[in-house]
């Protein structure tokens, strides 16, 4: 199906200024992607051969690392396999996954920051259903966004902004360890997503208990970009009004608005999420041992929310 619904709007000379930073050519990094794409083909275990997008973000998401990138290329289809939790009901047309869209808005802002980052915005759509929230599939949700970025965006750096008006004490307790391990995993570990900032906007004080949470989670560096404010106010102060929703005081389309495009857009996308369903690596073929960690994480017997927290 053709592609008439534009989510990501990306700027003319952001390929070339942001190889530039890993002393890159977008000519060097054509040449990466088709070195890439030869060792997937050897790779008798992986179910198939990305398309040559999929594969550059995949390099700039790793720095232009082409063993970094080989690792998490590896990843994004073991993890199918290995946590299976993650990828039940994952399909946009599922009933859950349409049921979640009823309950939460995730969007990403169709303009880059002037540093070529991506916004993302969580808000909880009616503080009538929170309970009906399954945080888990929320994460299912963001991750088919995700699949689409790898498509048609450049991610060379995200910017999280959780609105958390309308959100109540026992919502936020849904907010457990394991959770939030398991959201700063998938975000590092499957999708290498380099996380520039976070802005709790519209904060509650049990925020303070989940930020002690996430600071024993994360590295002393990536807490430092995180932002709480009780109000909207500082996103005035960080980016442009021609990027913000009308919603925050900017001149974009409103949150409702970029929602009601992905629906579209998953649509589009379709037959890429059915094939998803039935892509999964081939243990008994893989040539060696996973790399960077990957091993580790996964431990081959993976379940998110299993996972346990000291």
């Amino acid at each position: 199906m053709p592609k008439h619904t534009e989510l990501f709007s990306v700027q003319s000379n952001a390929l070339s200024s942001i190889v530039k930073v890993y002393n890159k050519t977008e000519e060097s990094l054509a040449e990466d992607v088709l070195s890439l794409k030869k060792w997937m083909n050897d790779q008798h275990h992986l179910p198939e051969i990305l398309d040559d997008k999929s594969v550059q973000n995949f390099l700039i998401l790793n720095k232009c690392n082409i063993e970094k990138a080989k690792a998490k290329i590896d990843m994004y289809y073991t993890f199918r396999s290995q946590v299976p939790d993650m990828v039940k009901n994952i399909n946009p047309r599922c009933s859950i996954m349409k049921e979640v869209a009823t309950l939460v808005y995730l969007v990403f802002l169709p303009k880059m920051t002037k540093d070529m980052y991506r916004v993302f915005v969580a808000k909880c759509r009616t503080k009538d259903k929170l309970d009906q929230i399954d945080l888990y599939d929320a994460l299912k949700m963001a991750a088919n966004l995700q699949e689409i970025r790898l498509k048609e965006d450049i991610m060379f750096g995200d910017v999280i902004i959780f609105d958390l008006e309308g959100t109540s004490v026992r919502f936020l307790s849904k907010l457990t360890p394991t959770f939030l391990m398991t959201f700063i995993t998938l975000y590092k570990k499957v999708y290498s997503l380099p996380l520039k900032g976070v802005y709790l906007i519209n904060s509650v004080p049990y925020v303070e208990t989940i930020l002690t949470i996430v600071k024993a989670l994360v590295t002393p560096k990536l807490f430092g970009r995180i932002h709480v404010c009780k109000d909207a106010n500082i996103l005035k102060e960080h980016f442009p009004l021609e990027m913000l929703p009308k919603d925050y005081g900017g001149t974009e389309k409103s949150i409702e608005e970029l929602h009601e495009l992905y629906p579209l857009k998953y649509q589009e996308y379709q037959d890429r999420f059915d094939l998803l369903d039935k892509l999964r690596v081939n243990e008994s073929l893989r040539p060696a041992r996973l790399a960077d960690g990957n091993d580790e994480f996964l431990g081959y017997h993976g379940n998110f929310k299993k996972l346990e927290i000291d």
